[in-house]
């Protein structure tokens, strides 16, 4: 599976689907699910996730609610938050 430039090998997706993406990647666990008691996004038109990002230290990158429109941005927001990818803010800030 292809995400934001990262490539995460099927044996490490443990369950993927558009409420729940459960996941091992560079050894962290990634969890993001639609299925908790934190309320509801604050539009229709957006979806809230828990999203936490694990390493195998036990030390959370990432550990969040967030409003995105589909899981797949959720998986971004937790790649970028874990820093396993470059955030836009970060591209932009490499010449300074």
């Amino acid at each position: 599976m292809k995400i934001a430039g990262c490539i995460i090998q099927k044996k490490n997706i443990i369950s993927y689907s558009e409420h729940l993406f459960e996941a091992r990647y560079k050894n962290r666990y990634i969890y993001i699910s639609d299925d908790h008691g934190f309320g509801h996004a604050v539009s229709r038109e957006l979806i809230r996730y828990n999203i936490e990002v694990c390493g195998d230290d036990g030390l959370y990158d990432v550990d969040t609610v967030k409003d995105l429109p589909t899981i797949e941005d959720a998986i971004k927001y937790a790649l970028e938050g874990a820093c396993l990818i470059p955030s836009p803010t970060h591209r932009n800030n490499r010449s300074l």
